[in-house]
């Protein structure tokens, strides 16, 4: 019985040794993804109930909206000037820009000044999240909708999130700037 006793403890620490190992192995293995894929951060932000997002890299700050100088012959979506620590930035009304329709929103995103010096009026931030490269998918653009300013989607907590391309957007207002003042 004793021995028995014996060989039961010896088989039981055997057991939980190789038991042990199997699971630093199993762990080791899935620490260690198949593929390895970048990530970005991106802002997620409403206008108008639709959700869109753009990377964090290009984003100063998230601001209430206070004063508004208005400015002389630019396009309607431009709602005039704010002032961010004595610089000013461009307030662009992006539910204008868009849809044509004038925007209650009292929130900005300001862009980093080596991007431009821009504000977006906005509803309300939603999230802040880190997007693998492989989740967002890209827009394919028609020769008529070259200049459109987005550029890709992601989907987020069973939502569609539209990514917003910074580039795009500059290079549209530059353009409708010097239409203007033709």
């Amino acid at each position: 019985m004793a021995e028995n006793a014996e060989n039961i403890d010896e088989n039981i620490a055997k057991n939980a040794e190789s038991s042990e190992n199997t699971k630093v192995v199993e762990a080791a293995e899935e620490s260690v993804p198949e593929e390895i894929t970048l990530s970005e951060k991106y802002i997620i932000f409403t206008i108008r109930e639709k959700r869109y997002a753009l990377p964090s890299v290009v984003i100063s700050e998230v601001a209430a909206l206070e004063k508004v100088f208005p400015l002389p012959l630019v396009p309607d979506y431009v709602r005039g000037i704010i002032n961010r620590y004595s610089v000013p930035y461009a307030l662009i009304d992006v539910s204008f820009f868009l849809f044509k329709d004038v925007s209650e929103a009292q929130k900005v995103i300001v862009l980093k000044e080596d991007v431009d010096k821009l504000a977006l009026l906005i509803d309300d931030v939603t999230d802040i999240v880190d997007i693998p490269a492989n989740k967002l998918m890209k827009i394919e653009t028609t020769e008529t909708a070259a200049d459109d300013p987005v550029s890709a989607f992601f989907e987020w907590k069973d939502n569609q999130v539209f990514c917003l391309e910074t580039g795009e957007l500059i290079s549209r207002i530059k353009q409708d700037f010097e239409q203007r003042n033709v």
